[in-house]
């Protein structure tokens, strides 16, 4: 295909603009994979955290809720549901003496039946120290940021007042870290038996926290949840009291992308400077070639291979080098951020439908970017071409 021949030839003979077109492209495509990448994992990653130690429907009442075994069977019926945990909250003060000053804070307190929190949302593996043990009524288990800052350790004992003006003294049995730093500092975890003691709740529950396989089909589930409860219970997803914070995440990414696509927008207009410059400068070639009996669409398309040559390797360059970025962020990145974010590690999220779709964007850029400068060399008459010097 001589078209491709001499397409190569006129890069090759114009390497500096032909380099920076590509650098472009490369650019655009590397920021918007590696942008989308991080900003889909923390948002995911955050979304993961507050969901840790909560639920993902929420079943409710003005007052307390009895009989709650018979309804956390039928809840349990519907498809999609991975189970319900009968929980107990209530606001309390905690009090730690320790061997220096008295540490006092105000927490959220959670009843959770632990049997089934284990079982359906893995409590388990939140605990970095110490153990859940299900039948030590007076166990306690506080996050991370909590036991730094009253100092305590696994075995201690701590005062638990309730806002009911029930006191009580336990022993931490574990400690837990979610990932939510509000949660890890300001939540402790105890027995619903326990929870139910303090409370004056005797056999019933404030509320069933029902956990799903995907917490994305809330919404859906929601309505099949409902028709297994009585009338008078109140139901919610973690989407409806989340919703600000997620509009703000969607707003942000939005913006993100929006500004980041204007890099892709500035490579598409390099490539179009290059071609329209390549096309002033080989005026007369292309009045030879004409001449020569090349017609029309062989000129336009000498000029559009050019162009898309020069995307697709900017494309390749930028998908290879961004993947790399992703894994080096992911893996050995953490250390300069984990200072400032609440991060184990760099969570990093995305999809190869996401990477086709800013690969295509980028392509339909680069190719109508190709098309211009290629129709204004093809729209040329040989005479006219000739002509110029």
């Amino acid at each position: 295909m001589i078209e491709f021949f001499i397409a190569k030839k006129q890069m090759l003979e114009r390497k500096k603009q032909s380099i920076l077109s590509i650098v472009g492209v490369f650019i655009g495509i590397t920021v918007l994979i590696v942008s989308l990448g991080v900003s889909n994992g923390l948002d995911k990653n955050m979304i993961n955290s507050i969901l840790s130690l909560t639920s993902h429907i929420n079943v409710y009442s003005p007052e307390n809720i009895p009989n709650y075994e018979e309804l956390v069977k039928n809840i349990e019926e519907v498809k999609g549901v991975k189970g319900a945990v009968p929980t107990i909250e209530t606001q309390g003060i905690i009090k730690y003496e320790g061997h220096g000053e008295p540490y006092v804070a105000g927490v959220k307190v959670v009843g959770y039946d632990l049997d089934k929190a284990i079982k359906v949302m893995k409590l388990d593996d939140y605990i970095i120290a110490g153990k859940i043990d299900v039948d030590d009524k007076k166990s306690i288990l506080i996050g991370k940021e909590l036991a730094a800052s009253m100092g305590a350790m696994v075995g201690d004992k701590v005062k638990l007042i309730t806002s009911e003006e029930t006191d009580l003294e336990m022993t931490v049995g574990g400690i837990f870290q979610s990932g939510f730093y509000e949660y890890d500092l300001n939540m402790v975890l105890i027995p619903l038996q326990t929870a139910q003691y303090i409370t004056y709740s005797d056999e019933t529950v404030g509320r069933l926290s029902v956990r799903l396989d995907n917490p994305y089909d809330a919404q859906e589930l929601i309505y099949d949840v409902a028709r297994k409860l009585p009338t008078d219970l109140y139901i919610g997803t973690w989407g409806e009291q989340n919703r600000a914070l997620l509009s703000a995440l969607t707003l942000e990414k939005t913006i993100m992308l929006v500004v980041f696509s204007l890099i892709a927008i500035v490579a598409g207009f390099l490539i179009w400077i290059t071609l329209n410059t390549l096309v002033r400068e080989k005026t007369k070639d292309i009045g030879i070639m004409r001449a020569m009996g090349f017609s029309k669409k062989n000129i336009m398309l000498i000029f559009l291979i050019q162009g898309i040559i020069l995307g697709i390797i900017g494309i390749i360059l930028g998908i290879i080098v961004s993947l790399i970025l992703l894994y080096y962020i992911k893996n050995y990145a953490v250390d300069l951020v984990s200072n400032i974010y609440y991060l184990k590690d760099i969570p990093i999220e995305i999809s190869l439908k996401e990477i086709a779709i800013i690969v295509g964007a980028n392509f339909i850029v680069i190719l109508i970017s190709s098309i211009f400068p290629a129709y204004r060399a093809a729209k040329l008459e040989n005479v006219e071409a000739l002509r110029y010097e």
